[in-house]
């Protein structure tokens, strides 16, 4: 136990209004990078993380009360480029604090600003670590270490259903106390995801060229990243959301993937709202039926013992 607290490291901050910030690697960072970390406000989606060094997961917790004993964590989007941190970080973890849930947004390394050796694997090594992570606090937390889920927005949502495809399961004889851990989430939450990345036209190029480079369909990954092919039985049950307007990512992405997941047989719910766009966030300044989502979400959430 003693080597358990040595390991994880826990720093308490307030800039970012989150109680503490959890390392993921307190054994070193591999594939280590030369940036710093860099926080840009943005007059129309507020803070935006514009690189990453280290990566982390920002702790919101609910009040001790409320507390389901579960937790969530929360994977901004941005192009594999920035990563939309109030936009799909800070307004999603106060939503969810509030119904009782633990969040922790997720600070991964962003695959645009990475070396040809790293940039495809880090984000996914980190959104995996982040969950091995949670899982391995989750006594001291109060959280049950079954109910973890993961929802990721855009490139985020990309991430998101990469960790649910492609999970590591628990290494009992590793010397790194996370990897103990599965990476599998138990449930998947994918907001406008990107999902395509082949040459059909629906994918989003520009994910694509961060997390493969400019030749990403002759790339090694591209049909591992083209999660509609990846869809497994035992992905988690999964919730999905997008809008019919959006011109960014196309509704397919969400669509192609459901199809796959009904194929599978995994649990799944899928919303397309009318109008939208790409980018509504938790839907507080949107109009219409996307403006309620997130109550979907919640209640998607409960049926499976998320909430009461």
């Amino acid at each position: 136990m003693r080597g358990l607290l040595v390991l994880l490291t826990i720093v308490t901050i307030t800039s970012m209004n989150a109680q503490s910030v959890i390392e993921l690697y307190p054994e070193g960072i591999p594939c280590a990078n030369a940036w710093a970390d860099e926080m840009e406000d943005r007059p129309a989606n507020g803070k935006m993380l514009t690189k990453v060094h280290t990566p982390l997961l920002h702790h919101y917790a609910p009040v001790k009360r409320m507390a389901s004993g579960s937790a969530l964590m929360v994977i901004p989007g941005g192009g594999y480029v920035v990563e939309a941190w109030d936009l799909e970080g800070v307004d999603i973890a106060n939503r969810f604090t509030n119904a009782g849930l633990q969040v922790f947004i997720l600070q991964h390394r962003l695959p645009r600003w990475e070396t040809d050796e790293c940039k495809s694997h880090v984000a996914l090594d980190d959104a995996r670590r982040g969950v091995q992570t949670i899982r391995l606090m989750a006594d001291s937390l109060g959280i049950d270490p079954a109910k973890i889920a993961v929802m990721g927005f855009s490139a985020g949502g990309h991430l998101s259903g990469s960790a649910a495809v492609h999970p590591l399961p628990a290494d009992s004889t590793s010397s790194l106390p996370a990897a103990r851990y599965s990476s599998r989430p138990d449930a998947s939450m994918m907001i406008y995801p990107v999902t395509i990345m082949d040459d059909s036209g629906y994918g989003h190029s520009g994910s694509a060229v961060s997390l493969m480079g400019e030749d990403y369909l002759r790339h090694k990954l591209r049909s591992y990243y083209n999660l509609p092919e990846q869809v497994h039985p035992d992905v988690p049950p999964t919730f999905l959301a997008h809008a019919s307007d959006d011109q960014a990512v196309p509704p397919e992405n969400a669509l192609r993937y459901y199809r796959a997941l009904v194929a599978n047989k995994v649990p799944a719910s899928l919303h397309i709202y009318a109008n939208g766009g790409h980018g509504f966030g938790s839907g507080k300044d949107s109009s219409g039926p996307v403006r309620n989502w997130l109550d979907r979400a919640l209640d998607w959430l409960e049926s499976l013992g998320f909430v009461e």
